[in-house]
């Protein structure tokens, strides 16, 4: 079921980020977070090719889910590289009946997640990667859930587009490995959070969040200042 609440929220909070620089990082965790609550699913994470046309992992809900990308870029088997490399939107109501990628559906369940699907980013006639919903009981896919989160990862992958001249693919790789640092801060804020006050990374990822948007801030600059000691939350 759709969160219709939570999507017009989503579309309006991607809308305004349009009219004020932003990192590029910031937008998929922000894409993460909202298609999660938009569609009530369990986790998501989304992966981009670098330079080189390899995926890497830069936004995922939880270290679950985080867990699960790893290995099937590690592997290189899974939906992500389907729905990249094929441009396909990719569905799995159940892992246990899922014999295409047995070492990604092992992980899947090793992890608690029993569904997944896996939408294609594009940029223009490009592909930038994928945006993973993971989903911890067997789920048919509706065609209202795919297009509510294949709405929000256009939108996300409109934002590298339009983001300060993304179509030189220099500028294009430096914005993507600054997206990857941005991670590597926020999982650690979550980290020392999470341990801090003894909570779980999501609600730890959450406080970040509301402060970041509280107080107009960059969720990676809130990150960083966690990290540092400079900031206590």
């Amino acid at each position: 079921m759709i969160n219709q609440s939570a999507l017009l929220d989503a579309y309006e909070n991607f809308g305004q980020a349009l009219l004020r620089p932003f990192e590029i990082g910031d937008v998929l965790y922000r894409l993460t977070d909202q298609v999660t609550e938009v569609l009530d699913i369990e986790g998501s994470a989304v992966c981009l090719a670098n330079a080189s046309g390899a995926l890497e992992l830069l936004s995922a809900t939880d270290h679950h889910v985080a867990a699960i990308e790893e290995a099937q870029l590690t592997g290189g088997e899974g939906p992500v590289h389907v729905a990249y490399h094929d441009n396909d939107q990719v569905f799995v109501a159940d892992l246990e009946a899922e014999d295409r990628w047995p070492d990604f559906a092992r992980h899947c369940r090793e992890h608690g997640m029993q569904a997944v699907a896996t939408l294609p980013m594009p940029v223009g006639e490009r592909r930038i990667g994928g945006l993973s919903l993971y989903r911890a009981e067997p789920h048919e896919w509706t065609d209202d859930e795919i297009q509510a989160g294949q709405g929000l990862a256009n939108m996300a992958s409109a934002y590298v587009l339009n983001h300060k001249a993304l179509s030189e693919s220099r500028t294009l790789t430096g914005q993507l490995s600054s997206a990857l640092d941005s991670r590597i801060i926020v999982e650690q804020a979550k980290g020392l959070l999470a341990g801090r006050h003894d909570i779980t990374p999501n609600k730890a990822f959450g406080r970040l969040r509301r402060h970041a948007r509280s107080n107009g801030r960059r969720l990676h600059d809130v990150c960083h200042e966690v990290v540092e000691g400079s900031l206590k939350l």
